[in-house]
C-alpha cells in the first residue's frame, strides 16, 4: 500500500490560505493526489487540526474544511485510523521514550508515529520536525530549510 500519513501540519498549511506553508501543501497534495498515494489519517489529528484551525483561522475555514473532510471520508479517498486502547499504549510507551530527548513533544504525534509503524506507513505529509524523532523508518516529506520550505516527493 502506498500511504501516506497527513499530519496537522498539512491540515492546517491545507485549509489556511494565510499560512506560510499553503502553496507548498497544494503542489505536495497535488502531487500525492496525482501519484495515487493513500491518505490516511487519526481521530487524533483531526482533533489537533479543528482546535488549531479554530484558533488560527476561525469558524468559516475550519467549517470548510469539516465539509471537505466529509467529502473525502464519503468518497473513500481518506482512511481516518481511531486511536483504541492498545494503539494509545503503543504511543504512551513512545511518548516516555522520547520525551527527554524531543523537546515540546506532543502525545498527539506519539499516536500518529505508533500507527504508521503499525500499518508500516514510511511517509508524512507534514513539515513537523518532530518527525525526524520518530526513527528512520518515517520521512516528512516537507522541511523547512533557511525560512524556505522544500518538497520531498516520497519513494516508494
Amino acid at each position: 500500500m502506498r500511504a501516506c500519513f497527513f499530519d496537522t501540519w498539512a491540515y492546517i498549511a491545507l485549509a489556511n490560505r494565510r499560512d506560510a506553508g499553503h502553496e507548498i501543501a497544494l503542489d505536495v497534495d497535488r502531487f500525492l493526489a496525482e501519484e495515487g498515494w493513500i491518505a490516511v489519517t487519526s481521530d487524533w489529528v483531526l482533533d489537533e487540526t479543528v482546535t488549531q484551525l479554530h484558533l488560527l483561522a476561525g469558524a468559516k475555514v475550519v467549517t470548510q474544511f469539516l465539509d471537505d473532510l466529509d467529502a473525502q471520508l464519503k468518497a473513500r479517498q481518506l482512511m481516518l485510523l481511531n486511536v483504541s486502547t492498545p494503539r494509545f499504549d503503543a504511543a504512551i510507551k513512545l511518548f516516555r521514550k522520547l520525551a527527554p530527548k524531543v523537546p515540546r513533544l506532543s502525545l498527539t504525534d506519539c499516536t500518529t508515529f505508533a500507527l504508521m509503524g503499525e500499518l508500516e506507513v514510511r511517509w508524512a505529509f507534514t513539515a513537523d520536525k518532530h518527525f525526524y524523532s520518530a526513527g528512520p523508518r518515517v520521512g516528512p516529506l516537507v522541511s523547512l530549510i533557511d525560512g524556505a520550505f522544500t518538497f520531498r516527493a516520497p519513494t516508494h
